[in-house]
């Protein structure tokens, strides 16, 4: 291996162990106290190693922020490569998105905080450029099994497009992973929660004009989702 792909590996792995260990300090003392400086030294390097992966602190949020949509994309390909159809999948990447919030909430966490103009005028361009590269291709997965929906016939609203009612159930995950997913005082009871979570979506999906699945479908979805974002974790 030549000397300059040596380099560039160590700086890559190096990066990821960062990223690894700004995680753990966010679970424990939360985002609001950590430092590049505190990073330096838990890392047990020069704050001038830390500053020539991250400009700031800013800048170490839009990759976590990253990472998050790259987990986001395993669990939406592996979805996408389950033997069904486009409406399955749709419901299964919907679920897989309340996956990951629950498995990981940090990360999820600092997806929805990297968004804000605060932080994306922080951050450096390339960070920003490289993030908005892998929201690309979630968005491309997600876009590609609309699209085989309204192929397949699966579609039918004569008042929005697939792409419009779309937007809305992102929304409205969105929405439901910020409030009862991250938040305890948003939650409601956890067991009439889990009742109720997927007969929700089911309800939201149907009225957005894509087929209602069943309970029972839904359930094996479920399952099936869960143990996508298990062996994609491993």
């Amino acid at each position: 291996m030549r000397t300059a792909q040596r380099k560039a590996k160590e700086v890559a792995e190096r990066e990821r162990m960062l990223v690894r260990l700004a995680l753990e300090m966010i679970s424990k003392d939360g985002f609001h106290n950590l430092t590049l400086g505190k990073l330096a030294a838990e890392a047990s390097y020069s704050k001038g190693t830390i500053y020539n992966h991250f400009t700031c602190r800013e800048d170490l949020l839009i990759e976590l922020s990253a990472e998050s949509a790259r987990r986001q994309v395993r669990y939406f390909q592996a979805v996408v490569e389950l033997p069904w159809d486009a409406v399955r999948r749709l419901y299964g990447m919907a679920l897989a998105y309340m996956c990951h919030a629950e498995t990981d909430p940090i990360l999820f966490e600092c997806s929805i905080t990297a968004r804000t103009d605060a932080v994306c005028a922080l951050a450096s361009e390339e960070r920003l450029r490289r993030r908005d590269l892998v929201e690309a291709q979630m968005a491309q997965i997600v876009g590609s099994v609309v699209e085989c929906t309204t192929k397949e016939g699966l579609f039918d609203n004569h008042e929005l497009s697939a792409a419009v009612a779309v937007d809305a159930l992102r929304s409205y995950i969105l929405g439901y992973a910020s409030m009862h997913l991250l938040s305890p005082r948003f939650l409601w009871n956890q067991e009439t929660e889990q009742e109720t979570r997927l007969p929700v979506l089911a309800s939201l999906v149907h009225g957005l004009g894509w087929p209602r699945l069943g309970r029972e479908d839904l359930a094996s979805v479920q399952r099936a989702v869960v143990r996508v974002v298990e062996d994609a974790r491993e």
